[in-house]
C-alpha cells in the first residue's frame, strides 16, 4: 500500500509538539482501536520536594527531562497538557511496540513509562522508597551522569527525552509512517475528539471549522506543522482556496483551518493543535499581509494570535508564509496527490 512519506510544506508552521503517553487496551477494529484510557496516577507533590534532582519535584520546573513539572508542556501527567486520544490507536504499531524496552509490559527496572514500575518517576508514593529514581544509592538515579540507567542518558533506550523513544512525552517530532488507509481510519476515529477539543476555545473558527469545506482527500504529513498529520479546511468566503495556485488574493473574511494529530511509534494517537489563518480587513497588519494567525491547543487554550495575546509565539508563521510568491497571498498549498478537485 502507498505510504504517507512526504514531509510537506503547508498552511502554517509550528515546531511545538504536545503529546502524552498513556497505557492502552482495547478491542481491535479494522485498522484502528476503540478503547478506554487506563487510569494513570501521578502524585508529584508527594515526591521528595527537597531533592533538586527528583524529576517529580514541584520545585524543579527547569529540568527539561522532568516529566512531572507542572508548567512543562511535555508533562505526560498534567491533565491540562495531555492531548492523547481517549479512543484511537494504530494496532499495527501497538503490536510492534511490544518488543520496545519502554513498553509497559516489559519488566525493565529502568522503564520510566511502566505503570507498575516502582522506579516510575510518576509513582513516587513514598519519598523514602529505595526505588525513588533520584535516591543516591538507586541504580536508576537519573542524576547519575555515568549511569546506564539514567533516563536522560543519550544512549539509554528508556531516555524519556530521546526523539525516537515511544515513551518520550515530547516525542512526535519524527513522523510515524502510516499507510494511506491507516491515516484515514485514524482521522475518522478521531474526528469527534478533534472537534470537541477545539470547541473548548471561544475562537469562532475553532468552534465552526468542521463545517467548512475540506480540501484534502485524507490526512498527510506536514513538515511545517511539527510533522503532524493534517487536513485543510476553508470557509465559504475562502472557497477560491480550491483553485489552489490560481486562487489569487483572498477576500477579507476568509478563514483557513488545519486540524492535526500525531502518532507515536507505539501506536498512540494524540490530538495536535488547530492552525488558523483569517484574512482581515485591509490595514490590519501589513507585516502579515493582513492575515491573522492563531494556534489553538487541544485543551482549547489559545497558544498565540497575531496582534493579540501571545502574538510573539506565532510570529514565525508570518515569517514563513510571507516568503511565498506575492500572487499566492501568503498561502502554501497541500500537495497535488492529496487535493480535492473542485
Amino acid at each position: 500500500m502507498q505510504t504517507s512519506k512526504r514531509i510537506l510544506l503547508s498552511t502554517t508552521m509550528v515546531p511545538l509538539v504536545v503529546a502524552a503517553g498513556v497505557a492502552i487496551t482495547g478491542v481491535t477494529m479494522t485498522g484502528v482501536v476503540r478503547e478506554n484510557p487506563a487510569a494513570a496516577q501521578c502524585a508529584p507533590k508527594k515526591a521528595n520536594p527537597c531533592n533538586p534532582c527528583n524529576p517529580c519535584a514541584a520545585k524543579n520546573p527547569c529540568n527539561p527531562c522532568n516529566p512531572c513539572a507542572a508548567n512543562n508542556p511535555c508533562n505526560p501527567c498534567a491533565a491540562g497538557g495531555g492531548a492523547a486520544s481517549n479512543a484511537c490507536a494504530v494496532p499495527r504499531l501497538q503490536t510492534a511496540a511490544k518488543a520496545n524496552p519502554c513498553a509497559a509490559a516489559k519488566p525493565n527496572p529502568c522503564n520510566p513509562c511502566a505503570a507498575k514500575n516502582p522506579c516510575n518517576p510518576c509513582a513516587a508514593k513514598n519519598p523514602c522508597n529505595p526505588c525513588n529514581p533520584c535516591a543516591a544509592k538507586n541504580p536508576c538515579n537519573p542524576c547519575a551522569a555515568k549511569n546506564p540507567c539514567n533516563p536522560c542518558a543519550a544512549s539509554n533506550p528508556c531516555n524519556p527525552c530521546a526523539a525516537g523513544n515511544p515513551c518520550n512525552p515530547c516525542g512526535a517530532a519524527s513522523p510515524v509512517e502510516l499507510t494511506d488507509a491507516e491515516a484515514v481510519k485514524v482521522y475518522d476515529c478521531l474526528a469527534k475528539e478533534l472537534k470537541a477539543a477545539y470547541a473548548k476555545s471561544d475562537n469562532k473558527v475553532a468552534v465552526t471549522y468542521a463545517s467548512f469545506t475540506r480540501y484534502s482527500r485524507q490526512p498527510y504529513v506536514s513538515g511545517t506543522h511539527g510533522n503532524r498529520y493534517v487536513q485543510n479546511f476553508a470557509n465559504d468566503t475562502g472557497r477560491a482556496y480550491g483553485n489552489y495556485e490560481k486562487a489569487g488574493a483572498m477576500p477579507a473574511g476568509t478563514a483557513l483551518a488545519k486540524d492535526s494529530f500525531s502518532v507515536a511509534p507505539n501506536g498512540q494517537v494524540s490530538i495536535g493543535p488547530l492552525f488558523v489563518m483569517e484574512k482581515m480587513n485591509a490595514g490590519f497588519n501589513a507585516e502579515s499581509g493582513d492575515w491573522r494567525y492563531t494556534m489553538i491547543m487541544p485543551n482549547g487554550a489559545v497558544f498565540g494570535t497575531t496582534k493579540g495575546a501571545g502574538a510573539d509565539k506565532v510570529a514565525f508563521c508570518i515569517g514563513c508564509h510571507i516568503s511565498v510568491a506575492p500572487d499566492a497571498d501568503s498561502m502554501m498549498f497541500l500537495p497535488e496527490e492529496y487535493r480535492v478537485s473542485r
